[in-house]
C-alpha cells in the first residue's frame, strides 16, 4: 500500500465519514431539542428556536466544520488517540454552531455529549492501553469544569453556565494528550474569546456573546501547535 493511500484510509476517510454522519443528524437534533425555560437566567426573548436553524446551510456548516477539525485531529493524533477528539469534533462542533447561532447551549445535547466523552476515554484507554491519557482525560474534565465554574461564580452570572459545561469536552480531549496541551487549550480558547470580545466593543455589541466557539478553536489551535512544536 502507497503512502498515499495510506494517508487517506487513516486521515481523510475518518474525517469525512465523521463529517457525513454530522451533517445527516443536525437537522433531527435540532428538531428534537427541548427549549430552555424562558424563566432561566440568561435566556434572551429573541433567542433563535433551535427548530429554525434545522435546515441545509446549518447541517452543511457543521458537516464541514467536522471535517475541518477532523482533519486536524486525525493528522496530528494517532489512530488510538482519536476517540475523545471524535466526540470533540462531532457532538463539540454541533454543539459550538448552536451556541454561535443561538448563545445558548442545549442541556439535553450537553449531557449527551458527556456521555460520550466519558465513552470515548474508556474506549481510549481500552485501546491504547494508556491509562494515564484516561487518568489525564478525566482529570482535564474535572480541572477545566471546576475552572470555569470559578469564573462563572465571579462573574455573577456574567459568563454562561453552558460555557462551564462545555468546558469539561474540552478538558478531556486536551488532558487525554498532555497537561501541556490542556493549559494551552484553555489559554489560547481564553484569547480567542477575548479577541471576539474586543471586536464586539468596537462594534458596540452588547449583550451575551457565544463563547463556545472559541473553546473549541483554542483546543485545535493548541493541538496544532503542540504537534507541530
Amino acid at each position: 500500500m502507497n503512502d498515499g493511500l495510506t494517508t487517506l484510509l487513516t486521515t481523510l476517510l475518518p474525517a469525512a465519514l465523521i463529517a457525513a454522519v454530522v451533517g445527516l443528524v443536525a437537522g433531527p437534533v435540532l428538531r428534537r431539542l427541548p427549549e430552555p425555560d424562558p424563566a432561566d437566567i440568561g435566556v434572551d426573548e429573541s433567542k433563535i428556536p433551535y427548530t429554525a436553524l434545522a435546515d441545509r446551510r446549518f447541517a452543511l456548516g457543521a458537516a464541514l466544520t467536522a471535517l475541518a477539525l477532523g482533519l486536524i485531529s486525525w493528522t496530528l493524533l494517532a489512530p488510538p488517540a482519536q476517540p475523545p477528539w471524535v466526540v470533540l469534533s462531532s457532538v463539540g462542533t454541533l454543539l459550538a454552531l448552536i451556541d454561535l447561532r443561538t448563545t445558548w447551549l442545549p442541556l439535553r445535547l450537553t449531557r449527551l455529549a458527556w456521555v460520550l466523552m466519558a465513552l470515548a476515554l474508556g474506549l481510549l484507554a481500552a485501546v491504547s492501553n494508556n491509562l494515564q491519557a484516561l487518568l489525564g482525560g478525566c482529570l482535564g474534565a474535572i480541572a477545566a469544569a471546576a475552572l470555569y465554574w470559578l469564573v462563572w461564580a465571579i462573574s455573577r452570572g456574567g459568563f454562561g453556565y453552558g460555557d462551564v459545561r462545555f468546558a469539561p469536552l474540552v478538558g478531556a480531549a486536551a488532558g487525554s494528550v498532555s497537561w501541556s496541551m490542556w493549559i494551552w487549550a484553555l489559554l489560547l480558547g481564553t484569547v480567542a474569546g477575548g479577541l471576539v470580545g474586543i471586536v464586539r466593543l468596537v462594534r458596540r455589541q452588547h449583550g451575551a456573546f457565544p463563547y463556545a466557539p472559541s473553546m473549541l478553536l483554542g483546543c485545535y489551535l493548541a493541538l496544532s501547535g503542540l504537534a507541530l512544536a
